[in-house]
């Protein structure tokens, strides 16, 4: 998989590790792991039919309008989880400490106390593995930060063009 950041490979087969872990668990299509600006980080599992980096960006501005959905509702923390119920399939979001959001993808015949159990034991194995993440972040140049901006601008235009 392609990668816009420059993590280490053993940072990279733990990460790889834990999704591929919880997607065997839970039975579902697909995870993906992204930091909360929007860049994919990581995925495991079927990403056919959608595109996992535009997944990961939508994800993270839900993520972040939540977020001030909480402080306006007097939450002193974001809400960590939110679950979007959908036809054919659910889209379950975990936030990983302050950097990452683990996005869990899966039809609606799997339970979702599944998912979540899995999902919040996923995040826990991740959250040491922060520390390594960021200080990557930390080391990577300024310039992949404005060609995933323009690449995000692209996609978006992309997909909402069409309304």
């Amino acid at each position: 998989m392609k990668r816009g950041l420059y993590l280490s490979a053993g940072l990279i087969d733990q990460m790889d590790r834990i999704l591929a872990e919880l997607r065997q668990k839970t039975r579902v299509n697909c995870v993906i792991l992204a930091d909360i600006s929007g860049q994919l980080v990581s995925a495991a599992g079927v990403t056919a039919g959608f595109d996992a980096q535009t997944v990961a960006a939508l994800t993270a501005s839900d993520m972040s309008a939540t977020a001030e959905l909480a402080r306006q509702l007097g939450e002193t923390k974001p809400f960590r989880l939110l679950f979007h119920e959908g036809e054919q399939r659910h889209l379950y979001l975990s936030d990983v400490g302050n950097s990452l959001i683990l996005i869990v993808i899966f039809e609606t015949n799997v339970p979702i106390g599944l998912v979540r159990v899995f999902t919040e034991r996923a995040a826990r194995e991740l959250l040491p593995l922060i520390d390594s993440y960021e200080t990557a972040l930390d080391h990577t140049p300024g310039v992949l930060h404005e060609a995933f901006d323009e690449a995000l601008s692209d996609e978006l235009d992309g997909v909402f063009g069409a309304f």
